[in-house]
């Protein structure tokens, strides 16, 4: 019988992610575009958030993306309604260039907000960095 996995809370997947640091091994994301890290493998299966690396996956093929993906910080932030936004800076949030920005009327995602970084083809925790 296959194990059921049930969603954890914001309080049980930030103290996890908090144990990350490096990787020992390179997670396909969903379309093989990208590599994902040990911590960014472990979010998208706590937080059943595969749309989210779907979403900077999806958007590779823009020029301001290849442009920057050298490094790019990714920052999701979830509204009260549930509404949220995904944005893409060329480095510190709210204080450097937007490289991507998409708007949801809903999600579930756990946390309130969160930044992980792409370098390259790679997505990883700011911890791994």
């Amino acid at each position: 019988m296959p194990e059921i996995i049930f969603k954890m809370d914001q309080k049980e997947i930030i103290k996890e992610l908090k144990k990350f640091h490096g990787t020992e091994y390179y997670h396909k994301s969903t379309f093989g575009k990208l590599k994902l890290t040990d911590g960014m493998n472990y979010l998208r299966n706590a937080a059943e958030c595969y749309w989210l690396i779907d979403i900077v996956e999806s958007v590779q093929h823009l020029k301001i993306v290849q442009k920057y993906r050298e490094f790019v910080v990714w920052a999701i932030e979830v509204y009260e309604d549930k509404s949220f936004e995904v944005t893409g800076w060329t480095d510190t949030p709210h204080e450097s260039d937007i490289v991507y920005q998409q708007k949801g009327k809903y999600t579930d995602f756990p946390l309130d907000d969160f930044e992980f970084y792409q370098i390259n083809d790679v997505l990883l925790l700011k911890g791994e960095y």
